[in-house]
């Protein structure tokens, strides 16, 4: 006697094969689809199963995989029992079984499977194998030829979707998965067969996802997730449509990988919000660039006018120091804006990096840090990059910085720079340009960045530090500005309580470094009554370049705008105009200049701005303009960038 399991979907014939069988003496149990043949076999193992192929629920090729991958079951005989294997030309082994009968006349297809056992029991089973027995008892039919082709068009359809698509039993059981949802959900299809959908997601979502199920068992309309589920560590949408056929009903779930969508917009959400809050920073320092050129820039003038031993040179030169770094504070927003890096040169990292170390900054943050040590491991042989060595160095301090209060109970700071060459992604990125770069490493073994704040660390004014006692906000929102501005590319990797390692790339330049330029006296760049037409917007720019340019022996005049200084110039001439590149309300520094042009063709001008070097600021150089001067300037900036013309 053998254990015997029948799968049809069609009640007369499990009854005709039960009989069949019984009266050979063996146990026989039946299935009506595939769904349930795998609840039974959870219990029974049977000697041989006869499946059919065209089921609902779980089809037959499918059902004889799953039985395959099951390590009890994999030497079970199995035998396809269907006429649509021969219809359409497929043999036992594209289905994994010993052998093939087809459907047929009863009595035909009943003396077919006693043979099939009898070679089974004369150990001649492995005969059977890639033949299709009682073929000859059926006929072609054109209509299943067509109900043929049209299944392999809904499979082609169905396995090339993006979406993934799953047919569910109304009680949440997997009876069909096609490939993108496989791909989704992550779990082999033998495995994932007759599993109960909702417990697919965690058990905060497992009731959501159960009541959608039951919702959608009790109408006939489509219900979508409110909100996107978990589902193998991706975000995905979910719509559930209900189905219900004459014979029986079913839930298709569709399912779509959201999770490079929701990345790219909180990408952009992030952005709009960098634009928005670098707008605002744009405007306050140029506002504040306005304030500080009289803190900078007069000190020059009062130190001309009093004695080497007066009191008061100490307490004005303080003054202007202090003007400079409150101009510091300036120029990170200006990089926050993306306007700050004003004038890029040749520069190595290695010189930065050194300068920094040996700098007082550097000695006043090693006293607030004394148990922290720094160790370095410069490439010997490091190539240049184009730059800006102000905002390089203040990003490689930030980073020390940042590395030292990381530190709370003391530790080593590695900081490193090589030589590399590129042609694979950077994580964070989607696509870098191939090519030779320089890296510059720094690593803590701190308290590290958690997950959670990793992706927010850039932002601006986002800090864990008391605001006002250790930072501003600013300093990780200067570093991505400046890497970004040198067409670089930075990389952040973290382990909470172990420790941060920020490595930046920035191409390689192959240019030299330029000889350092030594100072000239201020009889260098004297003027000799030339006279010079400064236009700016703000009144005390107007008065600080006036009482600066007639110091150095300029003949000088003003106007308040554009509009101004065109109707100024057509009733005078003058040797040079220096012209504010911003000026509101009315025309900017490139329209005031191309107005100008129409009046006195080849008319010498220089820009004057707080910003770096634009596009309309390049576009009036194209024109004519010569130097460009950035706010807020000295007595020798301005006056070599007036000689200069």
């Amino acid at each position: 006697m053998k254990k015997m399991l029948v799968v049809d979907n069609h009640p007369m014939l499990l009854k005709v094969m039960s009989n069949l069988l019984d009266k050979q003496g063996h146990q026989v149990l039946t299935a009506l689809d595939g769904l349930a043949a795998l609840e039974i076999l959870k219990t029974y193992t049977p000697d041989v199963i006869f499946i059919d192929l065209v089921m609902p629920n779980i089809s037959g090729e499918k059902l004889c995989r799953i039985i395959r991958s099951m390590p009890k079951l994999k030497n079970v005989f199995l035998v396809i029992l269907s006429a649509i294997a021969a219809e359409e030309g497929a043999s036992c082994a594209d289905y994994n079984a010993h052998a093939c009968i087809a459907k047929g006349p009863l009595n035909k297809m009943g003396e077919h499977v006693l043979s099939v056992l009898d070679h089974l029991d004369r150990g001649r089973g492995d005969d059977l194998q890639g033949k299709i027995i009682g073929k000859e008892d059926i006929y072609e039919r054109e209509i299943t030829k067509e109900l043929l082709t049209s299944k392999r068009h809904y499979e082609t359809t169905l396995n090339h979707m993006s979406e993934g698509l799953l047919e569910l039993t109304l009680e949440s059981k997997i009876v069909y998965a096609n490939p993108a949802a496989l791909a989704i959900i992550g779990i082999p299809e033998e495995m994932l067969l007759s599993s109960d959908f909702a417990k697919l997601f965690n058990t905060i979502q497992y009731n959501k996802i159960k009541n959608l199920l039951e919702e959608a068992g009790d109408t006939q309309r489509t219900i979508a997730l409110d909100s996107p589920a978990e589902l193998n560590n991706k975000l995905v949408s979910l719509k559930v449509i209900p189905v219900k056929d004459d014979d029986h009903s079913h839930i298709l779930v569709i399912l779509s990988d959201i999770s490079r969508r929701k990345q790219l917009e909180a990408q952009l959400q992030r952005a709009h919000k960098m634009e928005a809050v670098g707008t605002l920073a744009g405007g306050v320092a140029h506002d504040l660039n306005n304030i500080l050129s009289g803190i900078v820039s007069y000190p020059d003038l009062i130190l001309m006018q009093i004695p080497e031993n007066s009191p008061l040179r100490k307490p004005i030169v303080t003054m202007q120091e202090s003007g400079k770094k409150a101009g510091v504070i300036v120029q990170d927003l200006l990089t926050l804006a993306r306007r700050g890096v004003a004038t890029m040169e040749v520069v190595n990292i290695n010189d930065i990096i050194t300068a920094y170390l040996q700098s007082p900054e550097h000695q006043k943050l090693q006293s607030y840090h004394p148990r922290v040590a720094v160790e370095t491991n410069l490439e010997a042989e490091l190539l240049n990059i184009s730059g800006s060595s102000v905002h390089l160095t203040k990003t490689f301090m930030n980073l020390v910085s940042n590395a030292a209060e990381a530190m709370i109970n003391g530790g080593k700071i590695f900081i490193s720079t090589e030589n590399c060459y590129i042609d694979r992604p950077i994580s964070g990125y989607d696509c870098v340009e191939e090519g030779d770069y320089i890296t510059l490493r720094v690593s803590d073994a701190g308290i590290g960045i958690s997950s959670k704040d990793i992706d927010r660390i850039f932002e601006p004014f986002y800090t864990k530090k008391i605001m006002g006692r250790s930072g501003t906000g600013l300093g990780m929102a200067v570093v991505w500005g400046t890497v970004k501005d040198h067409n670089g590319y930075i990389d952040v990797q973290s382990i909470k309580g172990k420790g941060t390692t920020f490595t930046l790339y920035f191409p390689v330049s192959r240019q030299e470094i330029a000889k350092e330029k030594t100072l000239l006296p201020m009889e260098d760049y004297m003027g000799k009554e030339e006279s010079i037409l400064v236009v700016d917007d703000v009144k005390e720019q107007r008065e600080i370049a006036f009482a600066m340019l007639t110091t150095l022996g300029y003949t000088v005049d003003t106007a308040a705008s554009g509009e101004e200084a065109v109707v100024y110039l057509k009733e005078h001439a003058v040797d040079l105009i220096v012209l504010d590149m911003i000026m509101d309300p009315g025309i900017d520094g490139l329209d005031t200049y191309k107005q100008i042009l129409e009046i006195h063709p080849g008319q010498k001008a220089i820009i004057a701005s707080g910003f770096s070097e634009t596009e309309r600021v390049k576009e009036a150089q194209r024109l004519g303009a010569g130097s460009y001067v950035k706010k807020p300037y000295t007595l020798e900036k301005i006056g070599l960038a007036v000689r200069d013309e």
